[in-house]
Protein backbone atom coordinates (compact mmCIF):
# COMPACT_ATOMS: atom_id res chain seq x y z
CA UNK A 1 0.00 0.00 0.00
CA UNK A 2 2.38 2.80 -0.98
CA UNK A 3 4.48 4.31 -3.85
CA UNK A 4 7.83 3.40 -3.69
CA UNK A 5 9.43 4.89 -7.13
CA UNK A 6 10.47 8.01 -6.24
CA UNK A 7 9.60 7.97 -2.59
CA UNK A 8 6.05 9.19 -3.97
CA UNK A 9 3.63 9.24 -1.22
CA UNK A 10 -0.31 9.69 -1.39
CA UNK A 11 -1.86 12.28 0.68
CA UNK A 12 -5.77 13.42 0.68
CA UNK A 13 -5.33 16.96 2.33
CA UNK A 14 -3.20 19.28 3.87
CA UNK A 15 -4.01 21.70 6.31
CA UNK A 16 -1.79 25.21 7.46
CA UNK A 17 -1.28 26.74 10.30
CA UNK A 18 -4.00 23.76 12.53
CA UNK A 19 -3.56 24.61 16.14
CA UNK A 20 -5.28 21.22 17.56
CA UNK A 21 -2.43 18.78 16.67
CA UNK A 22 0.83 19.53 18.58
CA UNK A 23 2.64 22.97 20.33
CA UNK A 24 2.03 25.91 18.24
CA UNK A 25 0.44 26.28 15.02
CA UNK A 26 1.20 23.09 12.36
CA UNK A 27 1.00 22.31 9.13
CA UNK A 28 -1.30 18.94 9.25
CA UNK A 29 -0.56 16.34 6.37
CA UNK A 30 -3.08 13.37 5.75
CA UNK A 31 -1.94 10.24 4.27
CA UNK A 32 -4.03 8.24 2.63
CA UNK A 33 -4.57 4.55 3.53
CA UNK A 34 -5.63 3.35 7.10
CA UNK A 35 -5.47 -0.29 8.77
CA UNK A 36 -8.28 0.33 10.70
CA UNK A 37 -12.13 0.99 9.89
CA UNK A 38 -13.82 2.70 12.35
CA UNK A 39 -17.63 3.05 12.25
CA UNK A 40 -17.10 6.79 13.54
CA UNK A 41 -14.41 8.32 11.50
CA UNK A 42 -14.84 11.78 10.24
CA UNK A 43 -12.32 11.00 7.62
CA UNK A 44 -13.57 8.34 5.31
CA UNK A 45 -11.89 9.35 2.27
CA UNK A 46 -8.70 8.77 4.59
CA UNK A 47 -9.65 5.08 4.92
CA UNK A 48 -9.09 3.44 1.46
CA UNK A 49 -5.40 3.80 -0.12
CA UNK A 50 -6.79 4.32 -3.83
CA UNK A 51 -7.84 7.87 -4.90
CA UNK A 52 -11.57 7.73 -5.42
CA UNK A 53 -13.79 10.16 -6.69
CA UNK A 54 -16.32 12.17 -4.54
CA UNK A 55 -19.63 12.89 -6.12
CA UNK A 56 -20.94 16.22 -5.48
CA UNK A 57 -24.18 15.61 -6.99
CA UNK A 58 -25.92 19.33 -6.76
CA UNK A 59 -22.89 20.44 -8.95
CA UNK A 60 -23.80 17.64 -11.71
CA UNK A 61 -25.34 18.75 -14.87
CA UNK A 62 -25.83 15.40 -16.47
CA UNK A 63 -23.52 16.31 -19.37
CA UNK A 64 -21.90 12.60 -19.35
CA UNK A 65 -19.03 14.09 -20.04
CA UNK A 66 -17.49 12.17 -17.63
CA UNK A 67 -19.34 8.76 -18.52
CA UNK A 68 -17.36 9.07 -22.14
CA UNK A 69 -14.28 9.53 -20.91
CA UNK A 70 -14.22 6.96 -18.20
CA UNK A 71 -12.40 3.40 -19.13
CA UNK A 72 -13.49 1.23 -16.69
CA UNK A 73 -17.41 1.76 -17.17
CA UNK A 74 -17.56 2.26 -13.82
CA UNK A 75 -20.11 5.50 -14.35
CA UNK A 76 -24.17 5.67 -15.45
CA UNK A 77 -26.44 8.02 -15.38
CA UNK A 78 -29.82 6.81 -13.73
CA UNK A 79 -32.70 9.59 -13.49
CA UNK A 80 -30.50 12.18 -13.87
CA UNK A 81 -27.96 11.21 -11.29
CA UNK A 82 -24.49 9.63 -11.64
CA UNK A 83 -24.36 6.12 -10.16
CA UNK A 84 -20.41 4.95 -9.63
CA UNK A 85 -19.26 1.29 -9.18
CA UNK A 86 -16.27 2.23 -7.08
CA UNK A 87 -14.78 -0.90 -6.91
CA UNK A 88 -13.40 -0.45 -10.78
CA UNK A 89 -12.40 3.27 -9.88
CA UNK A 90 -9.43 1.25 -7.65
CA UNK A 91 -8.49 -0.16 -10.81
CA UNK A 92 -7.51 3.17 -12.36
CA UNK A 93 -4.64 5.06 -12.11
CA UNK A 94 -5.47 8.37 -14.25
CA UNK A 95 -9.19 9.11 -13.29
CA UNK A 96 -10.34 10.85 -16.64
CA UNK A 97 -13.41 11.73 -15.67
CA UNK A 98 -12.46 13.94 -13.05
CA UNK A 99 -10.74 15.62 -15.56
CA UNK A 100 -13.78 15.73 -17.79
CA UNK A 101 -15.80 17.24 -15.00
CA UNK A 102 -16.11 20.66 -15.55
CA UNK A 103 -18.27 21.49 -13.00
CA UNK A 104 -16.40 20.01 -10.05
CA UNK A 105 -19.16 17.65 -9.81
CA UNK A 106 -16.49 14.72 -8.90
CA UNK A 107 -13.27 15.55 -7.11
CA UNK A 108 -10.60 13.09 -6.18
CA UNK A 109 -10.30 12.21 -2.79
CA UNK A 110 -6.63 11.74 -3.20
CA UNK A 111 -3.14 12.85 -4.66
CA UNK A 112 0.26 11.48 -5.52
CA UNK A 113 3.18 14.18 -4.34
CA UNK A 114 7.24 13.78 -3.55
CA UNK A 115 8.98 14.72 -0.54
CA UNK A 116 10.31 17.49 -2.36
CA UNK A 117 7.19 18.93 -3.30
CA UNK A 118 5.76 18.11 0.10
CA UNK A 119 8.51 19.62 1.64
CA UNK A 120 8.32 22.89 -0.32
CA UNK A 121 4.68 23.42 0.97
CA UNK A 122 5.91 22.93 4.72
CA UNK A 123 8.85 25.17 4.45
CA UNK A 124 6.61 27.71 2.82
CA UNK A 125 4.33 27.28 5.70
CA UNK A 126 7.12 27.19 8.05
CA UNK A 127 7.40 31.09 8.70
CA UNK A 128 3.72 31.24 9.52
CA UNK A 129 4.00 28.93 12.71
CA UNK A 130 5.80 30.78 15.54
CA UNK A 131 8.76 29.48 17.33
CA UNK A 132 7.08 26.36 18.73
CA UNK A 133 5.55 25.21 15.25
CA UNK A 134 5.71 22.35 13.29
CA UNK A 135 3.82 19.38 11.44
CA UNK A 136 1.93 16.56 12.18
CA UNK A 137 1.15 13.41 10.18
CA UNK A 138 -2.54 12.10 10.21
CA UNK A 139 -4.26 10.26 7.87
CA UNK A 140 -5.67 7.60 7.97
CA UNK A 141 -3.00 5.99 9.52
CA UNK A 142 0.50 8.03 8.45
CA UNK A 143 3.05 5.20 9.41
CA UNK A 144 1.39 2.76 6.90
CA UNK A 145 3.71 4.48 4.30
CA UNK A 146 6.49 4.23 6.09
CA UNK A 147 9.45 4.69 3.97
CA UNK A 148 7.77 8.17 2.87
CA UNK A 149 7.10 9.07 6.66
CA UNK A 150 10.01 8.15 7.41
CA UNK A 151 12.24 9.42 4.75
CA UNK A 152 9.78 13.11 4.99
CA UNK A 153 10.47 13.19 8.84
CA UNK A 154 13.84 12.45 8.48
CA UNK A 155 14.06 15.83 6.19
CA UNK A 156 11.74 17.91 8.74
CA UNK A 157 14.29 16.73 11.77
CA UNK A 158 17.33 17.15 10.06
CA UNK A 159 15.91 20.75 9.27
CA UNK A 160 14.81 21.31 13.09
CA UNK A 161 10.87 21.16 12.19
CA UNK A 162 9.35 19.61 15.06
CA UNK A 163 7.40 16.37 14.02
CA UNK A 164 4.21 14.78 15.26
CA UNK A 165 1.93 12.34 13.99
CA UNK A 166 -1.52 10.76 14.97
CA UNK A 167 -1.46 6.67 14.91
CA UNK A 168 -3.96 4.07 15.40
CA UNK A 169 -0.86 2.06 16.49
CA UNK A 170 -2.72 -1.09 14.16
CA UNK A 171 0.80 -1.33 12.70
CA UNK A 172 3.92 -3.45 12.63
CA UNK A 173 6.74 -2.42 15.09
CA UNK A 174 9.18 -2.31 12.32
CA UNK A 175 7.31 0.56 11.05
CA UNK A 176 7.60 2.48 14.34
CA UNK A 177 11.23 1.06 14.78
CA UNK A 178 11.90 2.98 11.24
CA UNK A 179 10.33 6.45 12.20
CA UNK A 180 10.83 7.29 16.05
CA UNK A 181 14.31 8.43 15.88
CA UNK A 182 12.63 11.03 13.77
CA UNK A 183 9.50 12.12 15.64
CA UNK A 184 8.89 14.67 18.60
CA UNK A 185 5.89 14.14 19.67
CA UNK A 186 2.83 10.83 19.07
CA UNK A 187 -0.80 11.73 19.62
CA UNK A 188 -1.45 7.29 20.04
CA UNK A 189 -5.41 6.31 19.84
CA UNK A 190 -7.11 4.41 22.44
CA UNK A 191 -10.66 3.42 21.55
CA UNK A 192 -11.30 0.14 23.72
CA UNK A 193 -9.75 -2.43 25.73
CA UNK A 194 -11.79 -5.51 24.85
CA UNK A 195 -10.36 -6.73 22.23
CA UNK A 196 -13.96 -8.32 21.07
CA UNK A 197 -15.54 -4.65 21.16
CA UNK A 198 -12.29 -3.18 20.02
CA UNK A 199 -13.23 -5.63 16.65
CA UNK A 200 -16.48 -4.66 16.00
CA UNK A 201 -16.00 -1.02 16.20
CA UNK A 202 -12.70 -0.99 13.92
CA UNK A 203 -12.76 -4.26 11.79
CA UNK A 204 -9.51 -5.70 14.05
CA UNK A 205 -8.70 -6.40 17.88
CA UNK A 206 -6.47 -4.39 19.84
CA UNK A 207 -3.49 -6.98 20.39
CA UNK A 208 -0.74 -5.48 18.31
CA UNK A 209 -2.20 -2.02 19.39
CA UNK A 210 -1.41 -2.45 23.07
CA UNK A 211 1.79 -4.58 22.01
CA UNK A 212 2.75 -1.42 20.35
CA UNK A 213 2.44 0.63 23.00
CA UNK A 214 4.02 -1.81 25.83
CA UNK A 215 7.14 -1.09 23.21
CA UNK A 216 7.12 2.43 22.50
CA UNK A 217 6.94 2.59 26.77
CA UNK A 218 10.69 1.28 26.65
CA UNK A 219 11.79 2.93 23.27
CA UNK A 220 10.61 6.17 22.50
CA UNK A 221 12.30 9.02 24.73
CA UNK A 222 9.38 11.83 23.15
CA UNK A 223 6.04 13.14 24.05
CA UNK A 224 2.96 10.75 24.12
CA UNK A 225 -0.34 11.81 24.50
CA UNK A 226 -3.30 8.86 24.33
CA UNK A 227 -6.77 9.71 22.68
CA UNK A 228 -9.51 8.33 22.86
CA UNK A 229 -12.36 9.05 21.21
CA UNK A 230 -15.48 9.84 23.42
CA UNK A 231 -18.67 7.32 22.36
CA UNK A 232 -21.61 7.19 24.28
CA UNK A 233 -22.67 3.78 24.37
CA UNK A 234 -19.35 2.28 22.94
CA UNK A 235 -16.61 3.16 24.70
CA UNK A 236 -17.99 5.33 27.69
CA UNK A 237 -18.92 2.76 30.53
CA UNK A 238 -16.57 2.17 33.52
CA UNK A 239 -14.99 -1.13 33.04
CA UNK A 240 -13.40 0.53 29.78
CA UNK A 241 -12.38 3.64 31.32
CA UNK A 242 -10.93 1.48 34.43
CA UNK A 243 -8.66 -0.68 31.79
CA UNK A 244 -7.60 2.55 29.97
CA UNK A 245 -6.63 4.22 33.17
CA UNK A 246 -4.74 0.93 34.11
CA UNK A 247 -3.02 0.97 31.04
CA UNK A 248 -1.54 4.11 30.94
CA UNK A 249 -0.91 3.95 34.83
CA UNK A 250 1.37 1.48 33.58
CA UNK A 251 2.89 3.60 31.15
CA UNK A 252 5.57 6.58 31.68
CA UNK A 253 3.17 9.28 30.03
CA UNK A 254 0.28 10.19 32.34
CA UNK A 255 -1.53 12.17 29.81
CA UNK A 256 -5.43 10.88 28.04
CA UNK A 257 -7.39 13.28 25.41
CA UNK A 258 -10.79 13.17 25.39
CA UNK A 259 -12.28 13.29 21.73
CA UNK A 260 -15.78 13.99 21.53
CA UNK A 261 -18.11 12.06 18.47
CA UNK A 262 -19.26 14.34 16.50
CA UNK A 263 -20.95 14.28 13.10
CA UNK A 264 -19.36 16.19 11.27
CA UNK A 265 -17.63 14.47 8.27
CA UNK A 266 -21.25 12.62 7.89
CA UNK A 267 -21.35 14.67 4.39
CA UNK A 268 -18.41 13.06 3.17
CA UNK A 269 -20.03 9.47 3.02
CA UNK A 270 -22.63 10.70 0.77
CA UNK A 271 -19.84 12.05 -1.83
CA UNK A 272 -18.39 8.53 -1.52
CA UNK A 273 -21.50 6.58 -1.99
CA UNK A 274 -20.58 4.96 1.66
CA UNK A 275 -23.02 4.84 4.56
CA UNK A 276 -22.07 6.35 8.05
CA UNK A 277 -22.32 4.02 10.86
CA UNK A 278 -21.58 6.65 13.19
CA UNK A 279 -24.92 8.36 13.15
CA UNK A 280 -26.66 5.94 15.29
CA UNK A 281 -24.61 7.15 18.45
CA UNK A 282 -25.17 9.99 20.14
CA UNK A 283 -22.39 12.68 20.77
CA UNK A 284 -21.82 13.10 24.75
CA UNK A 285 -23.01 15.79 26.83
CA UNK A 286 -20.94 18.25 28.53
CA UNK A 287 -21.97 16.63 31.63
CA UNK A 288 -20.99 13.00 30.17
CA UNK A 289 -17.51 14.59 29.11
CA UNK A 290 -16.65 16.53 32.48
CA UNK A 291 -17.42 13.17 34.43
CA UNK A 292 -14.92 11.16 32.37
CA UNK A 293 -11.87 13.97 33.03
CA UNK A 294 -12.39 13.97 36.57
CA UNK A 295 -12.54 10.10 36.67
CA UNK A 296 -9.27 9.74 35.04
CA UNK A 297 -7.51 12.85 37.22
CA UNK A 298 -8.78 11.08 39.96
CA UNK A 299 -6.07 8.23 39.00
CA UNK A 300 -3.81 10.97 38.57
CA UNK A 301 -3.85 11.38 34.67
CA UNK A 302 -3.88 14.38 33.41
CA UNK A 303 -6.79 14.58 30.95
CA UNK A 304 -8.06 17.58 28.64
CA UNK A 305 -11.04 17.68 26.71
CA UNK A 306 -11.52 18.06 22.47
CA UNK A 307 -9.02 20.89 21.29
CA UNK A 308 -8.00 21.96 24.24
CA UNK A 309 -4.03 21.39 24.50
CA UNK A 310 -1.91 20.25 27.86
Amino acid sequence: MELKKHLVGRIFDIQGFSVHDGPGARSVIFMKGCSLHCFWCSNPEGISFSKLPMYHAPLCISCGNCIAACTHQALQLQDDTLQIDRMFCKQCNEQPCVDHCFTDALRMSGRDISIEELFKIIQRDRQYWGKDGGITLSGGEPLIQVHFVSELLKKCYDAYIHTAIETCGQIPWEHFIKTIPFIDWIFFDIKHMNPCIHQTGTSSDNSLILSNIKKLNESFQGKLVFRMPFIPGFNNNIENMEAIADLISNTKWKEINLLPLHHLGREKYVLLGQEYEGIHYQTPSQQELLGAKTFFERKDIHCYIGAEMS
